[in-house]
This record gives C-alpha cells, sequence and structure tokens, in this order.
C-alpha cells in the first residue's frame, strides 16, 4: 500500500512538472514567436504584433490585402506623405482571396477610430471564392486589444501550443524562413505591419513569378464582396479605397491578355464604386521599370515607396474636397 501511494505521488509531480515546462515553454514561446491563433502564419504574427506594439485607438487607416498589400504598401510612408493618415496598421495577409479580406475587414472594429480602409489588390487576388473555414474576429479582437480575461487567454494560449512540437518547428524555422528582407516570406513589420522588401529582379528572382503572367480568370464572387465592403464602410463613415497594383509592364506590353485583364478590372470596380462611393486608385498609370518590382505584382522598397506617395496623394485630394 506504501509504495502504490507513493508511486501515485510521483506519477502526479511527475505529470505536475511537465504540466509547468510545457506552460513556460508557451509563455516563452509567445514572447518570441507568433502563437498559431489561426491556420496562417503571417496573421498569426500580425496578431500578436498588434497586442505587442500597436494602440488599436489610434489608428486612422486600415490596409488590407494579400501580401500584395503587405508588401506595396508602405504605411510608414502613408504617415509622411499625407497629412490625412496619422497612424496606419497593414492587417494584410499572405495569399488572401478578396472574400478571405472581406473576413479579415471584421476585425476593424478593433479600431474604433478608423477613418480610411485601403485593399491593395491585383486581379490576380480574384479568381475564386475561397474563404478562411476557422476564422473567429471575435476572439482575434479582444487578443490583439489585450482585453481577454484571464480565463481566455489560457485557453487560447493552451490551444495554441497544445501541439508543442508544431510550434517547436515554427521557432526553429522562423529566422530563416521569415526574417530575411530578400524573400518572399519574409515577415519583418516596420512599425505600421507592412513588410518592404529587398529583393530585386537581376539578383534573386527567377523563373514563372516574372516571366509568366497570371491568367485573365476573376470570379464574380470577389466582385461581390467589394461591393459588400465598400458599401459596409461607406455606412460607418469609413472611407473606401481600392489601389490596383501596378504591373510589370513587359508584361502587359508582350501579354494583350494581361492589359485586357488590368482595364476589365478596373471598369468592374468604377462600376461597383458608382453605387458604393468607393474610390479607384489604378496604379498601372505610374511609370514603375523592373528595378521597383520584385516579381510580375509584387513590388521591392523602391517600388512600394514610390505607390505609397502615391495613394497618399489620392488621399489627400480626395479627402481635402470632404
Amino acid at each position: 500500500m506504501f509504495q502504490a501511494k507513493t508511486y501515485i505521488k510521483l506519477l502526479f509531480f511527475f505529470f505536475f512538472l511537465l504540466a509547468m515546462i510545457s506552460v513556460g515553454y508557451v509563455y516563452d514561446f509567445s514572447k518570441k514567436y507568433p502563437l498559431p491563433i489561426t491556420n496562417r502564419i503571417s496573421l498569426d504574427a500580425k496578431l500578436m504584433f498588434i497586442k505587442n506594439k500597436i494602440n488599436p485607438d489610434e489608428i486612422d487607416t486600415l490596409i488590407v490585402g494579400s501580401s500584395i498589400g503587405l508588401n506595396n504598401v508602405l504605411g510608414s510612408v502613408l504617415e509622411e506623405a499625407s497629412s490625412k493618415v496619422k497612424h496606419a496598421i497593414n492587417l494584410s495577409v499572405y495569399e488572401a482571396t478578396t472574400l478571405e479580406v472581406e473576413q479579415l475587414l471584421k476585425l476593424a472594429d478593433a479600431f474604433p477610430n478608423l477613418k480610411r480602409i485601403i485593399y491593395s489588390t491585383q486581379y490576380s487576388d480574384f479568381p475564386h471564392a475561397k474563404k478562411y473555414q476557422d476564422f473567429h474576429p471575435k476572439l482575434y479582437r479582444k487578443y490583439m486589444r489585450n482585453e481577454l480575461s484571464l480565463s481566455k487567454a489560457f485557453k487560447v494560449y493552451f490551444n495554441a501550443c497544445n501541439n508543442l512540437l508544431f510550434c517547436y518547428e515554427r521557432a526553429k524555422s522562423w529566422e530563416e524562413k521569415h526574417m530575411k528582407d530578400d524573400q518572399f516570406t519574409y515577415l519583418g513589420f516596420d512599425h505600421t505591419g507592412s513588410v518592404p522588401l529587398e529583393i530585386y529582379r537581376k539578383e534573386k528572382v527567377k523563373g514563372g513569378r516574372w516571366s509568366a503572367p497570371h491568367p485573365g480568370i476573376m470570379h464574380g464572387e470577389s466582385f461581390a464582396a467589394v461591393h459588400r465592403m465598400s458599401k459596409q464602410a461607406a455606412q460607418k463613415g469609413i472611407k473606401f479605397y481600392l489601389a490596383h497594383q501596378h504591373y510589370r509592364e513587359p508584361l502587359v506590353k508582350k501579354y494583350p491578355k494581361v492589359e485586357g485583364a488590368l482595364n476589365y478590372f478596373d471598369r468592374k470596380i468604377e462600376k461597383i464604386f458608382q453605387e458604393t462611393h468607393g474610390v479607384l486608385i489604378a496604379l498601372q498609370r505610374v511609370h514603375l521599370s523592373d528595378d521597383y518590382h520584385a516579381d510580375r505584382s509584387h513590388l521591392n522598397r523602391k517600388g512600394a515607396t514610390i505607390i505609397s506617395k502615391e495613394i497618399a496623394k489620392v488621399i489627400e485630394r480626395t479627402e481635402s474636397k470632404e
């Protein structure tokens, strides 16, 4: 009987010790790396960044999109170039479709003093109607704003790293995969959450993402999502801008289908905005040589700086009239 009691005590002590080590690891992990709260590492990183670095009550400008938003619009440049933009946050997420951007905008209520939304996109973001299947905007808003109760916070942390091996693998690959500014997977945010790339064609970019054009496939549900997003923004008194990003000019000249897709996209958006009062910023009109492109539709820091200044000019002209 004595041996059995001792064994049980030792077993419980072992489980307790293991639990404490796990809690300590998760806590330490959460200070250095983004917790896997969602199924997108770039969104995990952004939620952590806002939670730790941003005062949501100060934000007046929200940038959304796929990596074409993350890399091509620099919130730091907008703040410098526009008298209207005081505090910007870039909430763009890798590979976000238009319907997924619509879901991301459910997080906009975390920023009570929002005045404008900039959706940075390209026709290549519009080919299908894919949505996030496991998306919890209320939880994410509270997490970003540090408003989770102690029990809810514990639950979030426990659920995020209940697979310690997954967290370990993320930590092990983080520096190599996401902290190098000459890789498309870079997640080194500026103070607004944008990600400027130091990628230049002659050094890094090879193959299809430089020389092969996107197919001109655009789904009707994607345009319907733009209609809903811009309409809802207008109803809240928030200005909605769509920045149709620059595409490599040699591809536009070489492939008529690319120019056709760009023009078709602009016509569809203009028709939507006639009703919802959004503002289209057609950036193909800006001449950018290949020196400013990271690939066919992503810009490097030099290109993103120019384009961000162009967006700032449109904001100035538009909002100075109001």
